[in-house]
Order: C-alpha cells, then structure tokens, then sequence
C-alpha cells in the first residue's frame, strides 16, 4: 500500500471513529469552552427546520436544548410530536438561539415566543432563524433595521409585513453579525455549520460537514430563489373554473429551464383552461406571444424567456388532464 492511500485509511478510520457521537454526547455540550445552543419549538414547526441545525450542532460538540413555551409537546407541519426538554422559564442561559419557521401564522404573533426571542438576542453570541422563522424573529423586532432573507415563496409576503427589514431574495443565509437569517427548509444546514465556523472556526465546521456527508459551499451553494422560475408570471389571480382542483406531479429545474406538471379535474376542456391562461399572460407585463400563439416570450434580467403551456389528454375518462408548463432562459 503506498504511503498516500495509507493516510487515507487512516483518515477514514478516524472519521468512522469519531462521525458519530452517541445521543447523549450530541445533547451535551463536549467543547472547550462549552457553547450552548437553545432551539424554540412551536406547534406548526418544520421539522429539517429544526433537526437539520440540531444535528449540525450535535456533531460540532455543542450542547443541544429544546424548548417549547410549557414546556408541552409539540405537533410538527408533517403531523410530528416531539416532546422538548425544558420551558422557556426553566431554560438556561444560551450562546446561540434557533428559531425555526414552518407554519408560523400563530408563532409568529404569541407574545411569549416573541419576549423570548427577544430577550434571549440579547446577550447570544448568534441566534439563527431559518425558513419562516424569519416572520417570528421580525415580529420580535431583533431584524428591524437589518437584512434578512426567508423561504422562497414567502419573501414577498416577508416584505410586505415587515417594512423595517431589508429583505434579500439571492443569497442562502444573511449574517448581520449577531442575527442570522438562512432562506428555506435545508439551508438551516448551511446557516447553523456558518454559526460553527464562526464559534469554532471554518476548519470545525467543514469537518462537519464532512462527518453528516453534506456538500458544505461556505461561499454559495445552492439558492432556490435563483432557479427559473423566477421568470414565471404570477397566475394566482387567474379566474380559475369554480370546479377545477389542481394536484402537483413535479416542478424541478435549475437557473436556466423549469418544468411543471400538473393533473387539472375540471369540467373545462384543456382549450378552454388555455384561453384562461392566455388572457392571463396577455396582461403580464413584457410577455409577448408568437405568431401561433402557443408561446410566450420576454426578455428579463438581460436574458431571452421563451414559455409554453400545453396540455395532455382530454379529462374524458373522469382521471383529469395534464397541463405542462416548460420555462427556457437563454
């Protein structure tokens, strides 16, 4: 065996020794020194909100407790029940606060969660909000005057709700010194191994990474609100058949393409949903449509937009119809 491939093994042997702490050990802080990590739970939480940063915590040595308002379980957006350590009024002092998002309407406007995000900012070395957690944290006034960014298709509503913050839509997290804020669901990942690499130093948080097999880009990475579909106009205000009900297949793309699927059960014939959409896109600013009228074109953000909307059988036999949306950006 030559000397590199050696080191190598050896290496792995070490990380398969030391990659996984056992429970207690990733609840208990096990740095030097000790740095404690207090993470708010709520009815209507994310659950990769919450986890996702607890494990980053976990596996960086630092001390991991969960808190809810009584001290009561809670029930997760996905139907979840986790049973949190302590109560706000029994918890101890901490260096860093998480504030997950998830469904936040109620959070979002409980005095208790609000003075307590408040009060703990005060004093904590960082305090991290992810996804919609944003909404909770602005609503305890510790983002006025600060960037702030939030999960994809909330930030317009962040905006608006919250004139004091300086909302900004391209980037994974916003570090403000103190005050965090990480955009959707898994950049929480990215958000707590930032608050690692700021505490414990880069060379910790990329071992971390290394450790939970996490593609950590310090510097960039992946950012939902640079994707495609961006470009697409906004139909919600579309009159819609009062019968038509519309179920998800897919949506996926990257910076430059998007395509989506969807099943449509309506009484309306697929020409006729397409009319609806036409006369939607007719008064959608910089949208033109081609000589056949089947496609749509714009030019956004210095780039050429080519949109079609086609559809998929007849909806005869009772199952529905598709209808396809394909975005190209060049």
């Amino acid at each position: 065996m030559s000397f590199s491939r050696f080191c190598a093994s050896l290496l792995s042997v070490a990380l398969m020794f030391s990659a996984a702490p056992s429970a207690r050990a990733a609840h208990e802080a096990h740095t030097e020194p000790k740095i404690q990590v207090g993470i708010v739970l709520f009815d209507g939480v994310q659950i990769i909100d919450f986890s996702g940063p607890y494990e980053v915590f976990g596996a960086a040595g630092f001390g991991v407790t969960t808190l809810s308002v009584d001290g009561k379980p809670v029930t997760t957006a996905m139907g979840l029940k986790v049973t949190p350590d302590l109560a706000f009024a029994a918890a101890p002092a901490f260096d860093v606060l998480l504030v997950p998002g998830g469904d936040v309407g109620d959070a979002s406007k409980d005095p208790r969660i609000l003075e307590f995000v408040r009060a703990r900012t005060k004093g904590a070395k960082a305090v991290l909000s992810v996804c919609t957690g944003a909404a909770i944290a602005a609503a305890s006034g510790v983002l006025d005057g600060l960037k702030a960014t939030t999960f994809k298709p909330y930030l317009d509503k962040f905006a608006k709700d919250f004139p004091k913050v300086n909302v900004v839509r391209d980037v994974r997290w916003v570090d403000n010194g103190t005050v965090i804020t990480a955009a959707g669901l898994a950049s929480g990942i990215d958000g707590a191994l930032h608050v690692v690499a700021r505490l414990r130093g880069v060379e910790v948080a990329r071992s971390t990474a290394v450790r939970l097999e996490y593609d950590w880009k310090p510097e960039g990475g992946f950012v939902r609100s640079l994707l495609a579909d961006r470009y697409l106009p906004n139909l919600n205000d579309v009159r819609w058949p009062a019968d038509a009900k519309f179920e998800d297949r897919y949506a996926y793309g990257d910076r430059d393409q998007w395509r989506a699927r969807i099943l449509v059960r309506a009484a309306t014939k697929p020409k006729d949903l397409l009319a609806l959409i036409a006369a939607r896109m007719e008064q959608a600013p910089g949208w033109k449509k081609d000589a056949a009228g089947a496609v749509w074109h714009a030019q956004q953000e210095g780039r050429s937009v080519r949109l079609a909307f086609t559809t998929e059988g007849d909806g005869a036999d009772g199952k529905g119809y598709l209808l396809d949306v394909a975005l190209d950006a060049q």
